[in-house]
Order: structure tokens, then C-alpha cells, then sequence
């Protein structure tokens, strides 16, 4: 491998449905010379579905790390204004019991507050005391805040600029005394907005590390004024755990909240009902426009009821969040959404391999005659064709020296649906047992073929065998003009070229890595991963979105007391022409905003495809939900009708974009697709690492839910050409599409 050409050129500073697609290419040019990251924070940083990678030796400690908690449960409320819960403070207590009983979690390390104790000054408190916990170790310790009680939606004040949100509400927690005046002189108490929650846990992540998980049993949501009592469950006697008519929020709110020195230095954090929190994985009851609900019968919370039960008859070590998603049961008029950027760690551990992203959930599906047949979820947009073969396999996680995830049989899909597949056993393959859940990773494509060409025919044969040909969809071709990867030895060294019209033009045919002509299973791992990329790349939409589009726009930072450092968006739009030049600014920090102008609620996926690299980066996607509502409208758009989603900066949740150049580069490529669909999906096996980075491990509204009445997905493609100098290289005729750089031999 040619070690010195292996970076990482772009990366995430901190921190899509009906089906369509957008691309954008990039063209970026000079900044200042900046510390490049090192490979670890990239990944940390980059990959919101990678568990933290083992030490390089191979030999690590996953074991549970000490675990320390806040647990806050509220029945009782000091207005008369707010009605009073049942069962929020023995939701608390039962949770309580799960950390010490099944956890082992000493009483020493578990705050907890209850009713007329979880004031907002208390629970203010309790986070700041997480945050300065002197035996809390940064990283090596798991920090769990639980809440139980009301939540509440009210209008974000008009001088939070900075705070970007989809409907132009925030959502609110609301502590046991709000609303109380101990004097008519005085101003009554609120609730605790997103944005502080953001802040503190944004100050506890950089402080003691972001192996923090949020679970909040309360609504917050923008559908609690519009569903009366008569609605669905509440008809059933089931309570809402709902506040009418919270307060509202001043533009000055929690000004004063101590802040220790920021050392993320990007914007101001996202709240928990943002999406992929860099701090912390959010466990949530129910999406923004449902309602979590408890049972006064049982005195429980339909979520936290749902939750303990998966939670205590499962294996917690070996249990990823991903995986506590996909075996919780919900009813269908309350969904649990999951977010956070390491939603494939296991749970509360950093230190362990998590869930690897590549493996596809399936199942079990009854037939109205009772028979069964097989479900992949995943279909036409994320890339399945008819006749791909998978692996399948019991669990999600990644198999190491302690942890073994054998395959258990193959699968082979038939019908193509937007969405998800049906797949069954190969013709002529032995059948085996199949859980009711299982995973599946994608072993061989059923209609794609990459064409290899080297003068060296024997080697080639010799590392790319009939077998390995057959197993790989490998097409050995007699020339260089026929193939789409030529590889080339020198000295002991295998060289990559592209024929690829989408790169070659700006960047050239060479691939700048190269790897020991020794190393097959490298050489054929290369091959595999050009053809995901190419594939991923490539392939087309049938839905693209007229009236939605894409814009990328510097991020302007200006410093605040209160919330650190805030991000706007400034200047021109980056990507309005296709494809798009961009001179690269290293101390520059983007931002995208998706625009919707259609009628349709939209899910939104982005990734950023690096050809140099082969790498996929996954920058957006939504949050996902559980039980029986999980492939529903219930689990929130975050592209509304007529709306915009803000990414980067605002409440999107996730970090700013940077382009960065490798040392003596002057110019590169690369490339923005957004996936659009009409309702949720999972899009995580669409990206992939670098083949070339070594000791780099995958963490691994009152309008009821529905499913649309048509399926639609599409794509958008932005080509970004970056370059290092205004002067070097014209962006006039980048823009143009004129080819800039000659090919190279």
C-alpha cells in the first residue's frame, strides 16, 4: 500500500423517501495549511454508523465500561395548569432496577430525581454534574440519562437564527415545577428547551466523551395540540403524556448556564430531538407528531414497558441499538425513533465492535394461507437487483477473537420492491433453520459484472480464479480500453487505472494507492469495493424530484456566551452549477440545505463518494423507528411538505462539511447523491471504507400514519471539482465541463 498518498481528504467536522436522487460533483480549491485528522478521529468523526475501532494489536477491552446515570421521573407537577401522570415515577424506579439488577451499577453512580425534586433548576444541575464528575474518565465510562414525565412543543423565539428547525418549533421537557410563581412579581418557570439539552450534552461529550445515551419517555412533539382525547388510544384509557399549553421560550433562555471552555468549536449542538447527535445515541417514545402514551392499568409507560422487557430478556452485551430497534415491540399508534450518529455501538459501550453497516435486516413474514416466506428490507433503492446472493446470519454484529457471527445459510432474492425484497434458499442449496429475525450481507451481485485487465494474464488468473471470478462477478477482458479496472505490476506493487467518464475526466485514471502484489485477499477486497462504489455511483433513479434541490453554502461562525460558537449559512450557493468548482478553503466549514417544494413529506439520505479512496461517506439520514409503525409515516419526515432541512448547522444534527486536499494535490473530485424516498428505508449498506486505509475497523400529524400509496424513490447527483488555487485552474471552465486533467497511462 502506498502509505504515503492513504488521507482522508474530506471529512465531518463534529457531529432520503418516494424515491429520488440528486448528484452533485465538486471541484474545490486552496486554503491555508491545516493538521490533517488523525485516522481515528476521522472515523469518530465520519462514520455515524461505525462502532470504535480495536487497538491496532488486535487485542482490546470490550467489556461493559462503568457505567454512570441520571434518572428523572415526574408524576407530580406544581401547576394546576398541567394535568398529573400515573406511572412516569415508577417507569423511573423500574428503570432504576435495571441498571443496578442487570447492569451492576453502583447506587453511588445512579442520580436520581423524582417529582417535586426534579425542579429545572435540579435537573439543570444533574447534567452539569455529570459533566464535572472528577471519576468519570473521559471514554472510559457510559453515561445514561433517563426521563419520564411531560413534553411539550411551543414556537422557537425569532432571534434563534442560528437554531434551524424544519416547522419553526422546539420541543421541550418539561421539569415538575414549571410554570410556578413563587410571586406574581416574578416570571414563571419554564421548561427546558432543545438547545439547552443540546448544550449540556454537547459540554458533558467533550468532557468525559460521547458514549452518552438520552432515553426520553415523554412526547415532544408538534402533534401534542392536535389530537383530543378521543383520539385513538386515549378512547382505550391510555394517558398522554402531554403538555397543552408550556410557557413560551425567550430569546434569552438559560443564557447563564455555566460553560466550560468549548473544545469542539462548531456550532451550537444539536438538541435531543435533533438528528445523528455526534454526543450522544437519542432512545425516544414516540416521533414529533405522535404522542407517548402510559397505561394506568398497569401503572407503565408503553415505551419503557416495551423497552426493560427487550432489554431484559436479551443479551445487553451483544446488543446493538440498531438490533434493540429492530426486536421491540410497539403498538402501531406509538413508534420508538432511534438517532444518533453511533447507533451501530452496542449498547452503552464504546470500546466494543458494534453492529457492521453492511449487514441488511430480514425476516419472517406469514402468508394470508399461513405460510412463510423470507423478507429482505432493502430493494430497488438501495441498489438489490434480482439474483443477488447473501449470507445469512443470526446477529448484526461484527465477528472478532471473542464474538463469532458464522453465516448460517444463503438466500437469494426474486421480487424487487422499492423498498424490500423477497428472497429464498438457492436452487439446490441444503435449507436451514431461519430465526424469526436475521441479517444479511450481500456475497455476490445478481446482474453487475467489473471487467479486470493486467498484461500479466497468468497473475491474474492466478488471484482471480473461475471461483473467485464467479463469487465476485469478476470478467477477465483481453484489453485495457475493454476493462474497468486495469491493474498494472511494478516492482512488486499493483497499480490501479479507471475507466471511469465521471472521475478520469478532472483527476486522471490512476487510483493513487497501490498494494503488494502478494496480498490476494486485499487485491480481491479492492476489486469488491470498486464495484459497490461504481454500482452506488451509477446507478439511475425513477423519480427525480423536480422541485427539490440541494445547496451548499459556506457557514459563517460567530461566537456567543451563552451557546459557544453558532453557524449560518452565507454566500453563493456551491453547487448550483453541474458539475461544480470549489476552491478549497481548509478553515471552511459547510453547510447543506435540502429545499422541498412538492407536497410529498420527504426522507432524505446523503452520502459523499470519494473515487480516490473508494470511499462512501454516510453524511445524513433520518432517524428510525421500532415496532409496528417503524415503516411508516410515524416515523417523522425531516423534509417537510414546502419545507427545508438544514444539515450541518441548525438542528440537523449532524457536523459541518470541510474539504481538504492531499499535500502536492491540486485537484480532486468527488461527488453528493441524495436518495429521496416517500417513506422510511435503511440505507446504511449503501456506504463502504477504504480498501486502502489499514487498522480501520467498522464500529460496525393528525393525519394518521401511513404507507404512500405509491412507493416512490429517486436520486440527485452534485460532481464537486475541487482545486487548490483560484488562478490554477479557471472554475469558468471546470464548470463548462471541459477536462482538465490528461489521462493518464
Amino acid at each position: 500500500m502506498n502509505k504515503k498518498s492513504s488521507r482522508r481528504d474530506k471529512w465531518l467536522g463534529d457531529g432520503c423517501h418516494g424515491f429520488g436522487l440528486q448528484h452533485y460533483r465538486l471541484f474545490a480549491a486552496a486554503r491555508r495549511e491545516f493538521s490533517k485528522p488523525r485516522m481515528a478521529d476521522y472515523y469518530e468523526a465520519i462514520s455515524p454508523t461505525s462502532p470504535t475501532s480495536p487497538s491496532s494489536s488486535g487485542i482490546f477491552d470490550d467489556s461493559l465500561p462503568k457505567i454512570f446515570a441520571l434518572v428523572i421521573g415526574i408524576n407530580s407537577y406544581s401547576s394546576p395548569e398541567f394535568g398529573d401522570l400515573t406511572a412516569a415515577v415508577g417507569d423511573a424506579d423500574r428503570f432504576e432496577d435495571f441498571l443496578r439488577d442487570k447492569l451492576d451499577v453502583s447506587e453511588s453512580n445512579i442520580m436520581n430525581l423524582r417529582d417535586e425534586q426534579a425542579t429545572r433548576a435540579a435537573i439543570i444541575e444533574a447534567f452539569i454534574a455529570l459533566r464535572d464528575d472528577p471519576r468519570i474518565v473521559k471514554d472510559n465510562a457510559a453515561i445514561i440519562i433517563y426521563f419520564a414525565g411531560h413534553g411539550a412543543c411551543v414556537s422557537k423565539p425569532k432571534e434563534w437564527a442560528d437554531w434551524v428547525t424544519a416547522s419553526g418549533e422546539i420541543e421541550v421537557m418539561c421539569p415538575s415545577d414549571m410554570d410556578a410563581q413563587a410571586s406574581s412579581e416574578e416570571e414563571p418557570v419554564l421548561g427546558i428547551p432543545d438547545r439547552t439539552i443540546s448544550v449540556l450534552l454537547n459540554h458533558i461529550s467533550e468532557l468525559k466523551g460521547n458514549n452518552i445515551t438520552l432515553i426520553l419517555d415523554c412526547c415532544s412533539s408538534g402533534g401534542l395540540n392536535r389530537q383530543g382525547a378521543a383520539f385513538g388510544p386515549t378512547s382505550e384509557g391510555y394517558v398522554p403524556r402531554q403538555v397543552f399549553n408550556a410557557p413560551s421560550i425567550p430569546s434569552n433562555c438559560d443564557e447563564k448556564i455555566p460553560s466550560k471552555d468549548s473544545a469542539r468549536g462548531i456550532s451550537v449542538a444539536v438538541g435531543f430531538s435533533g438528528k445523528h447527535h455526534a454526543s450522544h445515541v437519542l432512545l425516544a417514545a414516540c416521533g414529533r407528531e405522535q404522542v407517548a402514551y402510559e397505561d394506568p392499568r398497569t401503572n407503565s409507560g408503553i415505551f419503557t414497558t416495551s423497552l426493560l422487557r427487550t432489554l431484559s430478556a436479551l443479551k445487553v452485551d451483544d446488543l446493538t441499538y440498531t438490533a434493540l430497534m429492530h426486536r421491540m415491540a410497539m403498538p402501531k399508534w406509538q413508534t420508538p425513533h432511534c438517532e444518533g450518529q453511533y447507533v451501530n455501538r452496542r449498547l452503552f459501550n464504546k470500546r466494543a465492535l458494534g453492529a457492521d453497516g453492511s449487514f441488511i435486516l430480514g425476516q419472517l413474514e406469514k402468508n394470508e394461507d399461513g405460510s412463510i416466506r423470507y423478507v429482505l428490507h432493502a430493494g430497488a433503492a438501495q441498489g438489490i437487483t434480482e439474483g443477488t446472493t447473501f449470507s445469512v446470519h443470526a446477529s448484526n454484529l461484527i465477528s472478532d477473537a471473542k464474538h463469532s457471527n458464522p453465516s448460517i445459510g444463503t438466500f437469494i432474492t426474486t421480487d424487487i420492491g422499492a423498498f424490500k425484497s423477497y428472497i429464498c434458499f438457492p436452487p439446490n442449496a441444503p435449507a436451514f433453520s431461519v430465526p424469526r429475525l436475521f441479517y444479511c450481507k450481500l456475497t455476490q451481485r445478481g446482474t453487475e459484472i467489473i471487467k479486470l485487465y493486467c498484461e500479466d494474464r497468468q497473475w491474474l488468473e492466478s488471484v482471480f480464479t473461475v471461483e473467485v471470478c464467479q463469487v465476485l462477478s469478476v470478467l477477465l477482458v483481453d484489453t485495457p480500453a475493454a476493462s474497468s479496472l486495469h491493474l498494472t505490476l511494478v516492482e512488486g506493487e499493483v497499480h490501479f487505472s479507471r475507466n471511469d467518464p465521471m472521475s478520469t475526466p478532472w483527476i486522471g485514471f490512476k487510483i493513487p494507492h497501490t498494494v503488494d502484489q502478494n496480498n490476494v485477499e486485499l487485491l480481491r477486497e479492492v476489486v469488491r469495493r470498486a464495484m459497490h462504489f461504481n454500482h452506488q455511483l451509477t446507478r439511475t433513479a425513477p423519480d427525480d424530484f423536480k422541485n427539490v434541490w440541494m445547496e451548499l453554502r459556506e457557514l459563517e461562525s460567530k461566537y456567543s456566551v451563552d451557546y459557544d460558537s453558532t453557524l449560518t449559512p452565507i454566500g453563493p450557493n456551491l453547487i448550483e452549477n453541474e458539475p461544480a468548482g470549489v476552491v478549497v478553503d481548509e478553515n471552511a466549514r459547510l453547510g447543506m440545505t435540502i429545499h422541498n417544494r412538492t407536497d410529498l413529506p420527504l426522507y432524505p439520505y446523503l452520502f459523499y463518494f470519494d473515487p480516490s479512496d473508494l470511499l462512501i461517506i454516510e453524511w445524513y439520514t433520518p432517524p428510525f423507528g421500532a415496532g409496528q409503525g417503524r415503516l411508516t409515516t410515524d416515523v417523522d419526515a425531516p423534509l417537510p411538505p414546502r419545507g427545508s432541512l438544514a444539515i450541518g448547522y441548525g438542528d440537523g444534527g449532524v457536523s459541518p462539511w470541510q474539504f481538504l486536499l492531499r499535500d502536492g494535490e491540486d485537484i480532486d473530485v468527488g461527488f453528493f447523491k441524495l436518495f429521496l424516498t416517500t417513506s422510511p428505508a435503511d440505507f446504511s449498506s449503501v456506504t463502504q471504507e477504504s480498501p486502502f486505509e489499514e487498522n480501520i475497523s467498522r464500529l460496525g400529524r393528525p393525519k394518521a400514519a401511513q404507507l404512500p400509496e405509491a412507493e416512490r424513490w429517486g436520486a440527485m447527483l452534485s460532481t464537486v471539482v475541487q482545486v487548490r488555487y483560484r488562478t490554477q485552474l479557471p472554475l469558468p471552465d471546470v464548470i463548462s465541463g471541459q477536462r482538465k486533467v490528461a489521462p493518464q497511462e
